[in-house]
């Protein structure tokens, strides 16, 4: 028999008896449904915590802090963060860039008549961009600046009016609380900040007035609440501040803090392990990430597991249906081998019909899947969004081209195998006592 011949003949046999084909077609929906549904919302949530932490910087950064070290300095390995650790940095494969930094609190700020406190680090201009700062207002850092500064989105928050209470609004929401700092820091631009550095051993200050040429956006993580000067000013505040005892250590940091950019990921977590070996302060996004991700595949097989179950279940109705199928259809089985149909005709027709059982049932269970997961992220979308600390909506339920492609093959796979059973069956019927039987 011609192949299409019997892939129209299994269509209309299934058309002819469309109540039990619906039904079984509805286990196979349901469990196609739970499986994408399930699995969705793991990604979902692993992605919501990955927009969480790039809030905070990105994958392919290490930060690499200064070591403290106590007790008697010269029995300890103690690694200075100087010109020398950035020469040696570089020479890391997978590295683009190296960013030092210093970083130097004011003892006291004023903003007009506002009084705070101001957290200030120094960076190259030209190293802004490689760690992805970008302005909301103003601009970044120029190599002709001097006592520029910019700051980040939520800096207003240190500046209180001494005569006119808390910055804070009783009832007042997070979100509303936000958008007000951020209005007041906005304010700030183009205008004068003043910073004192006292040295607390030699009770020495050093004040400075700082232009705001440049406002970072409210959402920027680690930026929010600090600001940025030239490197080389703060690097002469810096000295300015240390003590006699810092002055005399043979490790002294030049640096508080230095960012290393890589190519991929990959190479941030080998760079990491590496330095981590040999003492040096390290920390990355992408080793918490790591963490993360592990226990989110985990969640996802559990969850798919779950809708598997549905799934083996919709087989054992798909059996159930094709067997009760060869019993009233043995005459019609024992005609087809009288005629001159082979046992492979036979099985590939059943297989046929239980295959498009799967097929039908896994493209509808999709389209289920997508209107759930619409209004799963219509009504979770913004709650997942500040939970996780975003700022804007999330999807809890994310479903990929690859999990809608796994979907519908693995119907059709649980189909077929279903049909395998019926369809041995079918070919062993005798035609002579299949005729019998009618």
């Amino acid at each position: 028999m011609v192949k299409t011949d019997l892939f129209a003949m299994a269509a209309k046999n299934l058309m002819r008896r469309k109540s039990r084909t619906f039904l079984t077609m509805l286990g196979v929906l349901i469990g196609t449904t739970s499986i994408v549904v399930m699995v969705s919302l793991g990604i979902g949530l692993q992605e919501s915590q990955e927009a969480m932490y790039a809030q905070w910087g990105s994958m392919n950064e290490i930060t690499v802090n200064q070591s403290y070290s106590y007790g008697d300095e010269e029995n300890q390995n103690i690694v200075a963060l100087n010109d020398e650790a950035l020469e040696y940095f570089q020479t890391f494969e997978g590295v683009t860039a190296v960013v030092p930094m210093v970083q130097v609190s004011a003892n006291s700020a004023s903003y007009g008549k506002e009084q705070g406190w101001l957290e200030v680090y120094g960076i190259n201009p030209e190293d802004m961009p490689v760690k992805g700062m970008e302005p909301a207002h103003g601009r970044l850092l120029q190599a002709a600046d001097r006592n520029a500064v910019v700051i980040g989105g939520m800096v207003g928050d240190g500046f209180y009016d001494p005569n006119g209470g808390s910055n804070w609004v009783e009832g007042e929401t997070y979100e509303a609380y936000q958008a007000r700092v951020y209005e007041k820091t906005t304010g700030m631009l183009n205008k004068k900040i003043n910073a004192e550095f006292m040295n607390h051993e030699t009770q020495k200050s050093k004040k400075v007035t700082f232009q705001v040429v440049g406002i970072m956006p409210m959402e920027s993580g680690n930026y929010s609440y600090s600001a940025y000067a030239p490197l080389d000013v703060m690097q002469k505040i810096q000295k300015q501040m240390l003590t006699s005892e810092e002055r005399k250590q043979k490790n002294r940091n030049d640096y508080n803090q230095i960012t290393i950019v890589t190519e991929d990921v990959t190479y941030t977590k080998s760079i990491c392990e590496s330095l981590r070996s040999e003492g040096y302060n390290v920390y990355s996004i992408a080793e918490d990430l790591e963490g993360v991700e592990d226990s989110m595949q985990v969640f996802q097989l559990a969850l798919g597991g779950i809708g598997a179950i549905t799934l083996l279940v919709a087989a054992i109705g798909i059996i159930n249906t094709m067997v009760m199928s060869i019993y009233e259809r043995t005459r019609e089985i024992a005609i087809m081998k009288v005629i001159g149909a082979t046992f492979t005709d036979i099985r590939l027709m059943f297989l046929a019909e239980a295959g498009m059982i799967g097929l039908m049932g896994g493209v509808l269970g999709l389209v289920f899947s997508y209107t759930l997961s619409f209004i799963i992220n219509q009504f979770s979308g913004d709650f997942l969004g500040n939970y996780m600390g975003t700022g804007e909506a999330l999807s809890l339920s994310v479903i990929p081209w690859w999990l809608a492609v796994f979907a519908i093959v693995f119907s059709i796979l649980v189909g077929l195998l279903a049909g395998v059973y019926p369809a041995n069956r079918a070919v062993k019927l005798s035609p002579i006592e299949a005729m019998r039987s009618n």
